[in-house]
């Protein structure tokens, strides 16, 4: 399940607050007394010294927030970037008592935040101000429900190992959890086990439920509610943004959204304003109501004659996918791009919404707990309804729709092609005050004009850059290696040749290295000529994939000389400091794959509009992960090491010249 699913709150009218210029509030003009040398940061942080890169990051955003309007920031690594938007973000939520979002991407950013910045700031800080972390609300227990669900027990499971974890969930709740999430559990539960206590929208009493006080679900509530600083994913935030288009709300309204790693914007929000549809999300919303040998929600209140047509939905949904996995055959795994008028035959929806309406039926005579468990799982057979019938016409203007085979399983998908038109009208129009801030952003030319036209922000928003204070000239060395063949003309000759330079440089580097590739298949490559040859001498190949990542990178932190292979998410967010990487190796430049869907979908979009969709959209996204790529070497002042890049196109190619330039301190200049 997804950590955000259930996110949903009616209320009367989205975005209540008014759009544009807020009251100046003069944040800049109290920067110089909390950054300076005698302010309360450089007293109580330990080693802290000014960095006027971070001072101007602050200062830009001060300004922009005493206007009112947007800013977009890419700030080097080492600006310390989350205390130069907190600081003007937190006078501004305690000047004008309006509330302040934080959205990260990653949950080590977000725990960062609320853990270590955030508790420092209310340390130190002149002012009193609350914060707390906001999650969907299906990570919360529900105690009614789970003292219903063991008391039904045996009606409700047919496997001892789920009634064994309801014990547990039981015990720790009994026990008082500090927030009652899931994530506090010692164990991850089982989504059924899991499906039958956490709180849910549509089926919660209120105040007048007898759990109402010690509830774990209202505390939240009410910490979100009252809290000035609010910190939520990018994933929370998006889902929360597509409700209000819908009328209804998670988050409590807030005049500032600050979006830290804001490059994942586009392709988070189009996965949370678009729709999916797979077997398991069916199956679980089916298994909900009824299990396997008669146990289940509605086998408990005698509804064979439901149960039944369950099990002939699941008959119809197995041939449902059966003929998208026909689709599927002639190229086997991986995406299939659905035409405009191409479609999905609706033999469910029909059958969906009836079940749906029988259970509401139903549940209209029924004592109110028991009311509201089957309307709150009958509604999400009206939502599966939906999403089927949108597939079964034909696609929405500036929508995309594929198909995507991952192991044994179909996915269908949609999103919007062009996300910018949604968010300027639905979150940039309506919030008055937003900061985008990151270590890296794209291009950066015309004041970050890529990226501003992709998330629809106004070319009259703010624009910053401020570099990295890290020493990269006197710390790193950055190579190109000569002599490849062309990988994209020379392919396998390429990844041969590649394969073996990796080999060459992890042994003459012994080992301490990280090595990022673009694909699977090239990645598997490396580790099986990498492993003979760094046995010889005791270093540890470790692979993406082979294990969980974060088990990996731990296993890199604590055995320094072994070697990371891996891809996509090794790009970017994991921290290696020290000697656990002294060489990162960038097998070639990290282009999108024209062949995605949704990839295909923009470059089209862009080919119709007159542009170029190589050189305005395939390099910019290469060029911001090749950047990141590159940053995994130095995450503090004191890290040294080599950076070696095998893409031969550097030099050969005239666009390999805006790579080597992206590179900070120079390095592509020291390079030729």
């Amino acid at each position: 399940m997804s950590e955000n699913r259930d996110v949903s709150e009616k209320i009367d009218a989205p975005w209540p607050c008014s759009p544009g210029k807020m009251t100046p509030v003069s944040l800049a003009a109290d920067l110089p007394s909390l950054f300076g040398p005698d302010g309360p940061l450089a007293r109580r942080l330990e080693g802290y010294e000014r960095r006027p890169e971070q001072e101007a990051l602050c200062t830009a955003i001060a300004e922009t927030l005493d206007k009112g309007g947007t800013i977009v920031a890419e700030a080097g690594t080492g600006v310390g970037k989350s205390f130069a938007y907190l600081v003007p973000a937190i006078l501004l939520a305690e000047r004008t008592k309006k509330r302040v979002v934080v959205s990260t991407r990653t949950k080590a950013l977000q725990a960062q935040l609320a853990t270590k910045d955030i508790p420092f700031l209310q340390a130190v800080l002149p002012i009193e101000f609350t914060a707390t972390v906001c999650v969907g609300r299906n990570n919360y227990v529900c105690r009614r429900r789970l003292e219903t669900a063991w008391n039904d027990r045996n009606s409700l499971f047919d496997d001892g190992s789920e009634a064994e974890e309801l014990a547990s969930i039981l015990d720790w709740v009994r026990r008082g959890p500090e927030f009652g999430l899931r994530s506090e559990l010692s164990f991850v539960p089982s989504a059924k086990a899991w499906g039958e206590v956490q709180a849910e929208s549509g089926n919660c009493l209120g105040a007048a439920c007898r759990h109402y006080e010690p509830c774990e679900w209202q505390k939240a509530k009410r910490r979100m509610q009252t809290s000035q600083i609010l910190i939520v994913n990018h994933a929370l935030y998006f889902a929360d943004l597509q409700l209000r288009r819908q009328g209804a709300q998670y988050l409590p309204d807030h005049h500032l959204v600050v979006f830290d790693e804001a490059h994942h914007v586009e392709n988070i929000a189009s996965e949370a304003l678009g729709a999916r549809l797979t077997p398991g999300m069916l199956e679980w919303v089916l298994s909900r109501l009824a299990g396997r040998r008669n146990k289940g929600l509605l086998a408990r209140h005698g509804l064979y004659r439901e149960i039944e047509a369950i099990e002939a939905i699941r008959r119809v949904a197995k041939e449902y996918w059966a003929r998208i996995d026909t689709r599927m055959e002639p190229i086997g795994s991986g995406t299939l791009r659905m035409g405009t008028e191409d479609v999905v035959e609706d033999t469910l929806s029909s059958m969906l919404d009836g079940l749906a309406r029988g259970l509401h039926e139903f549940a209209e005579s029924a004592e109110r707990e028991t009311e509201l468990e089957i309307k709150s799982r009958a509604d999400r057979l009206f939502d599966l309804a939906t999403i089927v019938r949108s597939f079964a016409a034909p696609a929405a203007d500036g929508t995309v729709r594929w198909i995507e085979r991952e192991r044994a399983h179909c996915t269908l998908h949609a999103a919007p092609v062009r996300i910018g038109d949604i968010l300027r009208e639905a979150l940039f129009d309506q919030v008055p005050n937003s900061v985008l801030v990151s270590a890296t952003l794209g291009p950066p030319d015309d004041g970050f004009a890529w990226l501003r036209e992709r998330l629809g922000i106004d070319r009259m928003a703010t624009t910053l850059r401020v570099g990295s204070p890290f020493p990269y000239r006197d710390n790193v060395r950055f190579e190109v290696e000569e002599g490849l063949p062309d990988p994209s003309s020379q392919a396998l000759e390429f990844e041969r040749e590649a394969a073996h330079r990796v080999v060459d440089l992890c042994l003459d580097n012994d080992g301490s290295a990280l090595v990022l590739c673009t694909s699977w298949r090239f990645a598997q490559r490396c580790a099986e000529v990498l492993r003979p040859a760094l046995a010889a001498i005791d270093v540890e190949v470790l692979v993406q994939g082979e294990r969980p990542l974060e088990q990996l990178v731990e296993q890199k932190r604590a055995d320094k000389r072994s070697v990371l292979v891996g891809t996509d998410s090794l790009w970017e967010g994991i921290d290696l400091p020290g000697d656990a990487v002294t060489l990162v190796i960038l097998t070639r430049f990290p282009f999108p794959v024209p062949s995605h869907p949704l990839t295909a979908a923009r470059a089209d979009d862009l080919e119709k509009r007159g542009a170029s969709s190589f050189h305005e959209y395939m390099i910019p996204l290469a060029l911001l992960k090749f950047v990141q790529g590159f940053g995994r070497l130095v995450r503090s002042s004191h890290d040294k090491g080599r950076v070696v890049l095998l893409d031969p196109r550097a030099r050969r190619k005239r666009y390999g010249r805006r790579f080597l330039d992206a590179l900070p301190g120079g390095l592509g200049e020291a390079a030729d």
